[in-house]
């Protein structure tokens, strides 16, 4: 029997995240760095306790990519306890020379594309090579961009390209309204904060019921992820 949205209980996502904290009625995507293998030491317990994975080289950690096994990150990334490819991206502001930068996001969208896996978005100052990358890759079910803190011109042109935005604990509220309630997404990052916070401030600014934007952001979550809830 298929229970109507009000006979069943409705989830709160956090789409992202790097330190542990749900609770009943939660989803958290816990981000790990798999060049960090005391990460993965407890992998399966993770899984196992209903916290979603995602997994990839921040750029920050790009440096000396070429000494990176490609090939261990793939397998590692091939997990299928692993849902999500991130955060990845492009930072014009951190010291890792860009070249290797690009470098490192291009292989890991090049896995994402094989591997037919989302990926989570880091960006900064780089939204004109960002945008670009769905043209090229054309296997990756979804591009998050998270921990928006862009204005509304910015929200929307990503928005246009079929972008998904992830809202931390800052943002600009002229984003955020903005932004289409299907394109949206909430996130802890590395706040230590709960996510049920973040639900109640943004509900109010939108001003709808916390109830209408947790149902919303479920389905949003259920398009790209199926078979997680």
């Amino acid at each position: 029997m298929i229970l109507s949205l009000r006979e069943r209980v409705i989830m709160q996502i956090d789409i992202h995240s790097h330190r542990l904290y749900v609770k009943t009625g939660q989803i958290q995507f816990l981000a790990l760095d798999p060049l960090c293998p005391s990460d993965f030491k407890n992998l399966s317990d993770l899984y196992q306790r209903g916290i979603s994975l995602s997994v990839g080289v921040h750029p920050w950690k790009t440096i000396n990519w070429a000494m990176v096994h490609k090939d261990e990150l793939q397998q590692i990334l091939s997990d299928p306890r692993i849902s999500m490819i991130g955060e990845i991206g492009l930072d014009k502001v951190c010291p890792v020379p860009f070249r290797e930068q690009q470098q490192a996001y291009e292989a890991q969208l090049e896995m994402a594309d094989l591997l037919r896996k989302p990926v989570l978005l880091h960006v900064v100052h780089t939204m004109a090579e960002i945008i670009k990358s769905p043209k090229i890759h054309l296997n990756v079910p979804a591009w998050i961009i998270h921990g928006f803190r862009g204005g509304r011109q910015e929200a929307q042109q990503y928005i246009a390209k079929g972008f998904y935005i992830s809202f931390g604990m800052n943002y600009k509220p002229e984003s955020l309204t903005a932004c289409p309630l299907d394109r949206i997404f909430l996130e802890t990052d590395d706040s230590g904060g709960n996510v049920n916070d973040l639900y109640i401030q943004v509900a109010t600014l939108l001003k709808c019921p916390v109830e209408q934007l947790e149902n919303q952001i479920e389905m949003n979550f259920r398009s790209i992820f199926p078979t997680l809830l």
